[in-house]
């Protein structure tokens, strides 16, 4: 059988078709490209101090010198100032509780404001600027019980009144006390 010149024409035709589709296969190039993007984290801090005058220094913990009183009667008070700072990286909230020892800590009156000052004349306390919450509170208790927020590095001044109600009872005489007044900051949920 002679296919002649056509046929040699039409295999070698289809030999090249598959050396070309072979070669094609093994010289393919696929072009690829990325990018990357990075980014840094530093956790923030929470710091809490409080300061016995508006200027300081603020510490962990404080004496509350400005109130001390003694030979409390029935309706005598003495106001004192506070200054919360945060002298963190973030923004905090705080709220404050108070503790009293003895009998005569759980017949104590307290009331707090923001802003202010205290002033005392004789045996009656008083705080300008604003009534936080409800006047009065028990010492042993919440005092602040809407958390206030504070601002990183910024400090709020309060104002505390403490006093011995009018109606106090006769058994309270020649008792004594010391509070402690507990402020919590914390941040996020």
């Amino acid at each position: 059988m002679n296919f002649g010149n056509g046929s040699v024409r039409l295999k070698a035709l289809l030999s090249l078709g598959m050396v070309l589709g072979l070669g094609a296969v093994g010289t393919l190039a696929a072009w690829t490209d990325e990018s990357t993007a990075t980014a840094s984290f530093s956790a923030g801090t929470l710091d809490l101090k409080l300061g016995a005058l508006p200027e300081g220094p603020f510490t962990d913990s404080v004496a509350l010198t400005s109130l001390d009183m003694a030979a409390m009667y029935p309706g005598a008070s003495k106001a004192g100032m506070v200054s919360v700072s945060n002298s963190g990286t973030v923004p905090l909230s705080y709220t404050l509780t108070g503790t009293g020892t003895g009998t005569l800590g759980a017949a104590l009156k307290v009331s707090v404001y923001v802003g202010g000052m205290a002033t005392n004349v004789a045996s009656t306390g008083t705080c300008s600027g604003t009534l936080l919450g409800t006047a009065d509170l028990p010492l042993a208790g919440t005092l602040i019980s809407s958390a206030r927020t504070l601002p990183a590095t910024s400090v709020e001044s309060l104002c505390l009144v403490v006093k011995l109600p009018s109606t106090a009872e006769n058994t309270l005489q020649g008792t004594t006390s010391t509070a402690t007044f507990a402020f919590t900051g914390s941040m996020g949920s």
